[in-house]
This record gives structure tokens, sequence and C-alpha cells, in this order.
């Protein structure tokens, strides 16, 4: 009887293995991005983060009238008046509101389906729970902003529907909603711990304005005295904040803009020289790459690489956290939950190095120019932070789209509730070593060292950069990000292609996720 070789044997048994691993891998990324459709974008809740630093801001004219404050305030809002601004922020809070109830009334529908086993059931309910609690927040807000614009029946029946929709699971903001309720009827209705409710729940704008009502209600003047000198330093920090957000926007897409001005004309006139010409690879031979394996051997390692990643996050480190009861402490420890997300990164995306060692050695030594780290030519220097500058524009023109595309959803960061809560800045500085290190490093490493110049073997440059670009987009497992991540990733891609340095694209990885960061800080930081 006619039999295999054991090496075929060996290398049917590989290529079914490889199979399952692929197939597994797409479920896996197509359920999580399903998933993450039921989620709010968090660009959603930065837009009403900010929009609440604007009302903080807004106290200017009232705190410090014709001076220099409220000129820089006008440039950072525009002109509009204080009463604009309330009408806008509370367009936009209803926006929000009302799309929250469109999501829940989803999860309602899918929570009716009969097919459902009880796990999926379990997650349902603790989306829909989790949902409730993001509407009745926002409700809250959306009462006061109500009240401001004059619109005080509405405000009564907007904190009336968080106290129906609760139920009786009342929350924390459903509570705060029955106590401004009774601080804006008439009769004035005071709940008992009034004053330590409104602060647990409110900031900012939001907190002044419901603990100046209670403070009236209780004819505590001198409280209100306080208040107002509160509001003062308020309106200050909330100024300077407005002002690193808006800076990077507005001065690295201004820059971004007049380069590409500059690279449209150069391609124009000096097309030669331009770096966009496609006959550069004939002029720089030096910028082409030999690659020795096949399409199959970068399947195998990306497949390998996202099995590992995805085994690492979702089985080994969350059974060894529970087992160490480590997420319990994480709730209340922002330096916890910052070690959380930079240990986990660095071990679940650290078995690349393995896995490539291991799925290249039949190649070595690998031809000249492949994961060259050149620290001796400074052009890496140039390439990196003139991509950071093109990649502005492109970014956040494509986030727009995107984000009114998905309509609010699309998932969201985890990192957000530890930048805008935490107090201390040691989470803060872990999370910018994973942000601004750690994931340069690795993704870069992975995504432009490895697949960008393995995918040149099968396509043309353009499109290894566009596939490239894609796939990295696609491994954050977002589908909010999908869009503006692969124009960052192509750019990166672009950047690594023409510089033949690794230096340069981690350096504008590195730039975007710090310039990100920073804006994160400002936006919520306390």
């Amino acid at each position: 009887m006619d039999s295999k070789p054991l090496n075929e044997k060996s290398l049917d048994v590989k290529s079914l293995l490889l199979s399952i691993l692929s197939l597994l891998s797409i479920l896996f990324i197509i359920f999580t991005l399903q998933a993450s459709w039921n989620n709010p974008q968090e660009q959603t809740k930065l837009d009403l983060l900010q929009t609440d630093l604007i009302l903080q801001a807004t106290q200017v004219s009232e705190q410090s009238p014709n001076n220099s404050a409220d000129d820089i305030f006008q440039i950072l809002v525009g002109d509009g008046t204080s009463q604009d601004l309330y009408t806008q922020a509370l367009s936009s809070y209803q926006e929000v509101l009302s799309d929250g109830k469109d999501n829940l009334t989803r999860l309602d529908r899918q929570a009716r389906n009969g097919d459902l086993d009880s796990y999926e059931r379990q997650t349902l309910s603790k989306q829909k729970q989790k949902k409730i609690e993001s509407i009745s927040e926002i409700s809250d807000r959306t009462g006061l902003l109500q009240i401001q614009t004059g619109d005080i029946k509405g405000a009564i029946a907007t904190w009336e529907n968080v106290t129906k929709l609760e139920g009786q699971s009342m929350t924390s903001y459903g509570l705060t909603a029955q106590i401004l309720k009774g601080l804006w009827s008439e009769p004035v209705a005071l709940f008992p711990n009034a004053e330590t409710q409104i602060r647990r729940t409110l900031d900012g704008w939001y907190r002044k304005q419901a603990l100046t009502k209670l403070y009236q209600a209780q004819q505590r003047n001198e409280k209100i005295s306080e208040l107002e000198q509160q509001a003062r330093i308020e309106v200050t920090l909330a100024i300077n904040r407005l002002a690193i957000i808006n800076s990077i926007p507005v001065i690295g897409g201004g820059i971004g803009v007049l380069l590409w001005l500059v690279l449209l004309i150069q391609w124009i006139f000096f097309r030669k020289s331009s770096p966009f010409d496609r006959h550069s690879q004939i002029k720089h031979p030096q910028i082409s790459w030999e690659v020795p394996w096949g399409i199959k051997t970068t399947w195998e390692v990306m497949v390998l690489w996202f099995t590992a990643f995805c085994l690492m996050t979702q089985f080994v480190l969350p059974l060894i956290f529970e087992f160490l009861d480590i997420s319990t402490r994480a709730k209340e420890d922002f330096t916890v939950q910052a070690l959380l997300v930079l240990i986990p990164y660095v071990l679940s995306v650290i078995p690349m190095l393995p896995i490539l060692q291991a799925s290249l050695a039949p190649y070595r030594p690998l031809p000249e120019g492949w994961f060259r780290i050149k620290f001796t030519s400074l052009k890496w220097l140039a390439w990196g932070i003139g991509g950071y500058f093109a990649a502005v524009p492109l970014v956040l023109i494509v986030s727009v789209i995107s984000q009114k595309f998905l309509q609010g959803q699309g998932g969201g960061n985890p990192l957000l509730p530890i930048l805008t809560d935490s107090q201390n800045n040691l989470p803060k500085f872990l999370l910018w070593t994973t942000l601004a290190i750690a994931a340069p490093f690795f993704e870069e490493y992975l995504f432009r060292g490895f697949l960008l110049h393995s995918l040149t073997k099968s396509l043309p440059v353009w499109g290894a950069i566009a596939l490239s670009g894609f796939f990295f987009a696609l491994a954050h497992l977002n589908i909010a990000d999908i869009i503006p991540l692969s124009v960052l990733g192509m750019v990166m891609g672009f950047v690594y292609w023409r510089s033949k340095n690794l230096l340069s694209s981690m350096l504008l990885h590195c730039l975007w996720n710090s310039g990100s960061f920073l804006a994160l800080i400002a936006l919520g930081g306390k």
C-alpha cells in the first residue's frame, strides 16, 4: 500500500492546522468587530468632553469680563454668544442621547431572540445595563442644558424619563435625576445627601449649576460665593486645556496642508524629484526589496502571531489575573489599571519575535535591508516628522467621515477612563510608555518591518502599503478605527518604504500616539 513520505504528511498536518487557525482568527475578528458596533465611539465621548470643557470656559464672560481671557476664549471657540454655545451643547447632547436610546432599542430586540444561549443573554444584559447608565448620565446633563436654554418643562421631563428607564434598578445617575427634578420643581423638593450626590455624579459647569440651585434653595449664600471663586480658577484651567487641544489639529493640520501643497507643486513641476514618482524604484534601486519567501510564509507568521495574541489576551492573562485577584484591586487603583494595559500588551505582542525567528530560520541570513533600524543616518528624523504632519490632515478628514458614517457607534478605547479620572501621574506615564514606546516598536516591527516588506513579493508597492495599512487597522479590533488607522498605516508604510529605516515609521507612530495622548490628558485629565 502506498503511503506519503513523512515530510509530506507533516506538511499536510501543518497546512490543516494553519487553515483551522486562519478560520478561527477570521471568525474572532468578525465577532469582535460586531461586538464593538454596540459600543459608543470614544470620539463621541471625546466630543462631549470638549463640549463640557467649553461650557466650563463660558464662565469667562461672567467671571472676568472685558479682559484678555475673554479674547482668548473667543479665538478658541468662535464669536458666538454664550447662549449660542449652550444651544449647540444641548443639540450635541440630545443627538448622543437619541443615538443611545436607539442602541438600547436594538439591544432589547436582540435580547428577545429566542435562539440566544445563557452566555449571550448575560452579555446582552450587561451591555443593556451599561447603556442605561450611560443614557442616565447624559440625561442628567441634558436636563441642565435645557434649564439654561429656558426649557424647564423639558428638563423635568428628561429627568422623569431617567426614573422610568431605570425602574427599580436605580443607579447613582438616576438618583441625581431625582434630585435635579426636585430642585427645579414647584415647590422645590430637597433630598438628603443631595450635595454629596451632585458632587459624585456631576463635574465642571454642570456641578456648578446644580450646586448653585441647591445652595439657593438651602439659603446658603456663603457657599455660592465659594462656587464663584472656584469658577474663576476653573475658567483659566479650561482655557489653557482648550488651547492645548486645539493646537494639535490646527497647527499640525495647518503644517500638513502646507506640506501637501509643496508636495503637489513638486509633483507637477519637478516630478523626477518627487517622492511619489512611480519610477523612483528604477532610479533608486536601494529602495527595492528582496523577499526570499512566498505569501504562504507571510500568512503563516501573521496567523500564528494573531493566534498567540488572542490566546494571551482572551485566556491566559485573564486566568492569571483572576487567580491573583488583580481585577478587584484594579477597580480602585489607576496605577494597577495602567499596568494591566502595559504588561498584557507587551506579553501579547512579544510572541511575534520567536514566531518570526522560527518561521524565517530557513531563509537566514536575510537579504540586506530587512528589519533595518539605523541611527547613523538622520534622514529618518525628517521622514518621521514630515510623515506625521502629512498624516494629520488626512486622518482628521477620514475620521470625521467615519464618525458620520458609523453614527456614533463602533467601539471604544479602554484607556479613556484612566486618563480622565486618574489624578496620579504614574498611571499616565505607564500609559504613555505603552502608547509611545511599546506600540511603535512592536507594531512597526511586525506590520511595516515584516508584513509590508513581505507583501511586495506578490503585490506592487502601493498595493502592499495599502493592504498592510488595512491589516494594521484590523488588528486593533475596533470598527470605528478601521478607516482612520488604515490611512495612518498607509502613511507610515510609505514613510518606511522611502526611508528604508524602521526608525522613521516608529518615530511617526510615537509622535501620533503622543499627540493623541496629550490631547486626551488636556481634554479629560483632572
